[in-house]
């Protein structure tokens, strides 16, 4: 639930703001799929200087909160936001913004959508240690989603076929979950791209399988839309990703992981450029995602297709060192600092990669970036080889 902004000291002459940007926030949550939102008719009721969260929160039914302040002084404006869970009125997340008086508006925008992206990665958050703290047997579909969605990000074998384990008991409580549906298949894309699994094929045909199921049940929402986009990338079909990436997009702007995956496909496709802009909007939106070192990572790609190795370097070693880095992020790393000549870096990074999968192997990277360039093939097939894959 947003409520009405707090004005702190003088109104000033952008005091419409504290009910324009609640506005705004309601409007982009509304097209979170996933989330309840509840009507600024209702919301805005609740005018107040310190509203009683906890009693809203059992009049309505509502978890979570968005409240915030504005202070304008001298020339500026302070926006300050938080976002609290309602049983217990703790923060789980505040954020704080500026801008100049006479462009506060210009920036509703913007802080809409920073907004949007951190509840996207907050609230599944708090759902999840909810899930973690009950007891197994009594937790619904929905607390059963999230506890999956808690080990789908961690990007190792064992925590992804407990995700899968998690999905199955949501959507078996709950047969149409879409967004469960969508999660099994993101756990057998994971199987799949990082070979975890045995068999590979049916591994590729279950992700398709999931996806399709969870857009048969929702198809406006942009997390099933996602999957069934990457779901392509198994099979070596980067145009067919497309429009299913640019739909997950289009349903809400600010998906962070729509956007790295829609940049993921360009430059799989060679259009460096879109893809690390693509990519860089996605980062700005989502800093702390788990799939940061894959938007570090398609960086790197862009600037190698752009000839830039040395900023393709940086990017790489970032990548690498990020958190739950998979073992073909490092391979990127090894790439890049081939293509730059520090073949003492590129030789740790291979070192890595070896102690994180000792049969890592050019084919393997090869299946999972399947670049349409063959010079771009070429230059991360003698790369890699000069490190011994």
């Amino acid at each position: 639930m947003v409520l009405p902004f707090q004005l702190v000291g003088s109104r000033g002459n952008y005091a419409v703001a504290a009910d324009a940007i609640p506005h705004e926030l309601i409007q982009g949550l509304s097209r979170l799929r996933w989330l309840r939102v509840i009507a600024r008719g209702t919301a805005f009721r609740f005018r107040g200087v310190a509203p009683d969260l906890r009693s809203i929160g059992q009049q309505l039914d509502v978890r979570y909160f968005l409240t915030g302040t504005i202070e304008n002084y001298e020339s500026k404006c302070v926006i300050a936001i938080e976002l609290s869970k309602g049983a217990d009125n703790s923060v789980l997340w505040s954020e704080r913004y500026q801008a100049r008086i006479g462009e506060i508006h210009e920036t509703r925008e913007a802080i809409a959508a920073n907004v949007i992206s951190a509840l996207e990665v907050h609230i599944p958050q708090s759902e999840a240690r909810d899930a973690h703290l009950s007891v197994s047997e009594n937790l619904d579909a929905w607390a059963k989603y999230h506890l999956g969605l808690s080990y789908m990000y961690r990007f190792n074998r064992n925590a992804n076929a407990l995700a899968a384990r998690h999905f199955e008991e949501a959507i078996s409580l709950d047969p149409r979950f879409a967004r469960a549906h969508a999660g099994l298949s993101f756990t057998r894309f994971q199987d799949a791209f990082v070979k975890y699994a045995p068999d590979t094929d049916v591994a590729i045909a279950d992700a398709r399988r999931f996806a399709e199921r969870s857009v048969e049940l929702d198809t406006l929402d942009p997390f099933c839309n996602f999957n069934m986009g990457r779901s392509y990338w198994l099979e070596g079909d980067i145009e067919g990703a497309f429009p299913w990436l640019d739909r997950s997009v289009l349903l809400s702007p600010n998906f962070a992981q729509g956007l790295y995956s829609k940049s993921f496909s360009e430059v799989m496709a060679g259009r460096h450029a879109e893809a690390f802009s693509n990519a860089s909007s996605a980062f700005s939106l989502s800093p702390l995602d788990p799939l940061l070192y894959a938007m570090h990572g398609v960086r790197a790609f862009a600037l190698i297709e752009a000839g830039n190795y040395t900023e393709a370097a940086i990017w790489a070693n970032k990548a690498a060192r990020a958190p739950r880095a998979h073992f073909l992020i490092p391979m990127i790393a090894v790439i890049a600092n081939v293509l730059t000549g520090n073949k003492a870096v590129a030789s740790e990074w291979a070192e890595q990669t070896r102690r994180m999968r000792p049969d890592a192997n050019i084919q393997q990277f090869l299946s999972a970036f399947p670049f349409v360039d063959p010079d771009m093939r070429q230059r991360v097939s003698e790369s890699l080889a000069i490190c011994g894959f």
